[in-house]
């Protein structure tokens, strides 16, 4: 398989939904905030790599449980690729 080209870096925001500040667990202990579940949760996916598949580079956390996702975007979706009617799949090798 041919690798992608034409990939460029691209960063979304998010913003985890807020837990009450007055809750607690049934240990008595704060609640573990939304932002860093998913941020454990994103660590799974930094590790996944193909040469067909865009690739997330980072996320941070910022204030008021804000994340930014930095990751590889290409500019054509297959969408696009089906239209203008080019081949999405690598030529087979010859024997």
């Amino acid at each position: 398989m041919f690798p992608l080209k034409d990939t460029v870096m691209g960063a979304s925001t998010f913003f985890a939904s807020a837990l009450p500040h007055d809750v607690c667990g049934s240990n008595g202990l704060p609640l573990t905030p939304n932002s860093i579940k998913i941020l454990g949760r994103f660590q799974i996916l930094k590790t996944i790599t193909h040469p067909r598949l865009c690739q997330y580079v980072d996320i941070t956390r910022g204030k008021h449980e804000r994340l930014v996702v930095a990751a590889e975007h290409c500019e054509k979706s297959l969408e696009d690729l089906l239209r203008e009617r080019k081949p999405v799949r690598a030529p087979q090798k010859r024997e």
